[in-house]
């Protein structure tokens, strides 16, 4: 009886534990089909890592580099305005003439006490020729505004024919203008004032060009 059952359960049992294999066979290989792919080696994570460095590395040099760049253009630009305003500065200097020509009331004739006056303004042209000089002619207070105008335009020209005259200067380095009344060095109404306002004041610049006259 025993050996009758174990003829019917041996084929049964076989088939079980095939199926049993079939299918823990199954369930591994799709495991190890869900497995992750290899990681990199430790070789090639090394060689990202150092390409990575030498890119930030570059990047920051020539960051560095530019702000370098920079500051140095930035320096060179100030210092080269400050020579400019330097040299602007002296030239403005060495043309400075604060002095005037000063005269006697209604008068246009230059008195010889503001003589000096002249040969010190021709010294500086002289010794710098491309100087060209403006005569400024004014007036007081007193009289018409048009006779003003016309008083001033005559002491500035008795001022430039004694530049051209005596002292040699060629004409076409002197310009001149009136103010008439409208420009007084002093404002008040006495004569202090009034004798400091009658004059032949000068603007020197530094030019090529030869000067106009002007008789406004």
């Amino acid at each position: 009886m025993n050996a009758f059952l174990w003829k019917i359960a041996r084929p049964i049992a076989l088939a079980l534990v095939f199926s049993w294999a079939v299918v823990l066979m199954g369930c591994g290989g799709s495991q190890a089909a869900r497995k992750s792919p290899p990681q990199a080696s430790d070789a090639e994570r090394e060689a990202k890592e150092r390409a990575e460095a030498e890119r930030k590395a570059k990047e920051e040099a020539e960051r560095a580099a530019r702000a370098e760049a920079e500051r140095k253009a930035k320096e060179e630009a100030e210092h080269a305005a400050r020579a400019k305003a330097e040299a602007e500065e002296m030239a403005r200097k060495a043309r400075a003439f604060d002095e005037s020509v000063h005269f006697d009331y209604d008068r246009y004739v230059i008195r010889d006490d503001q003589k000096p006056v002249l040969t010190r303004l021709v010294e500086k042209l002289r010794a710098n020729p491309p100087y060209r000089v403006t005569i400024e002619g004014h007036a007081d207070e007193r009289g018409t505004p048009d006779y003003n105008l016309a008083l001033g335009q005559k002491r500035a020209e008795a001022v430039k024919r004694l530049l051209v005259t005596k002292g040699k200067i060629d004409p076409g380095r002197v310009r001149t203008i009136s103010y008439g009344e409208t420009r007084p060095a002093a404002p008040d109404h006495t004569q202090v004032s009034w004798s400091k306002n009658r004059r032949a004041a000068f603007v020197i610049a530094e030019s090529a060009s030869r000067v106009e006259t002007s008789g406004r």
